[in-house]
């Protein structure tokens, strides 16, 4: 390791020398099909993650670039609960990728047993359901979510209709963005937009328009899908409090939502983003997501960073051992 960087594990003694010791607490990166996060492992249920701190934990500057912050704790139950927020810090309420990598989070350290083969991933969306999938060796594969069926409502949404006009397929269409969409919550709000191909879809013009247009009062995740075969879709999100990201699961699951609502996709559909692939399964009454998760390791800070940002101890994670 490098004099000016080290794992945020690790603060130095003055007393021993400049020699490394640990915190009582872990912060990693982790992933799932490339939507990147810093998790914190709190142990004791003791700590906060404050919009502040989240903000510098993502910043490409600090050492991550990632797409937000989550705080891991148990509960009462044996389940834990996920904290997140977005990289602008603000709140997110549920996020399909996320569930996933805290359940991982979770069994490989310590906060539930390591064999479970099922847990429940406390959201603020509510709980929700994880199945742990082994390898032949018995290690983690992937994991499956309980996402819960979507929500087709504009007022569950978050949508003020009143903007809008629909056509005769039900999707919506507002004035001032050319854009037919449908919209969905999957414990977050989405509109998703059919096009062609989705290479050329308008996130960053149409697309960010349509996030900050002020019939979504708490703005929106616009995902741009494209119908490629009754078990497949293509993706991209643009994820609001982030900007475009390589995977979202919530985007997935309400696009699928869509497609399934027009008669256009299977019980089982995979959908291809640009961070890899995610898989959707409609049982009838819930929507169930199944992808992977990936510990990438010990979070890389500047070395500075914990004197730079005072939400840092004030959030209680720079409590020495």
């Amino acid at each position: 390791m490098s004099p000016d960087r080290r794992s945020v594990g690790e603060r130095r003694s003055p007393e021993a020398g400049g020699a490394l010791y640990p915190l009582p607490m872990t912060i990693l990166t982790a992933h799932g099909t490339g939507n990147r996060f810093v998790v914190l492992v709190d142990p004791d249920a003791t700590r906060r993650l404050s919009a502040e701190l989240t903000v510098a934990l993502c910043d490409a500057s600090g050492g991550t670039a990632a797409d937000g912050a989550i705080r891991i704790a148990p509960t009462a139950d044996g389940g834990v609960v996920m904290d997140h927020r977005n990289a602008d810090g603000s709140l997110a309420l549920m996020c399909g990728n996320g569930v996933r990598v805290v359940a991982r989070v979770a069994l490989e350290h310590g906060l539930v047993p390591a064999d479970a083969t099922t847990l429940t991933v406390h959201s603020a969306s509510g709980p929700k359901p994880v199945t742990v999938r082994r390898d032949a060796d018995g290690a983690f594969a992937s994991a499956a979510v309980s996402m819960g069926a979507p929500v087709r409502d504009p007022e569950q949404v978050g949508f003020a209709s009143g903007w809008a006009r629909p056509d005769f397929g039900g999707r919506w269409h507002l004035e001032d963005v050319p854009l037919a969409f449908d919209v969905v919550s999957m414990g977050n709000p989405h509109a998703v937009v059919a096009v062609e191909d989705v290479a050329l879809a308008p996130l960053d013009t149409l697309g960010l328009d349509l996030q900050s247009h002020p019939a979504f009062a708490d703005s929106v995740n616009v995902g741009f899908v494209a119908h490629t075969d009754r078990d497949r879709l293509d993706l991209r999100v643009l994820e609001r409090g982030v900007g475009e990201t390589a995977s979202c699961g919530t985007g997935a699951s309400a696009a699928v939502a869509v497609m399934r609502d027009r008669g256009l996709v299977d019980e089982r559909v995979e959908v291809h983003l640009p961070g890899g692939v995610l898989i959707i399964t409609d049982t009838g009454e819930e929507l169930i997501l199944e992808g992977p998760a990936i510990i990438e390791g010990p979070a890389a800070l500047d070395a500075a960073f914990a004197a730079r940002v005072a939400a840092f101890a004030s959030d209680g994670w720079a409590t020495e051992a």
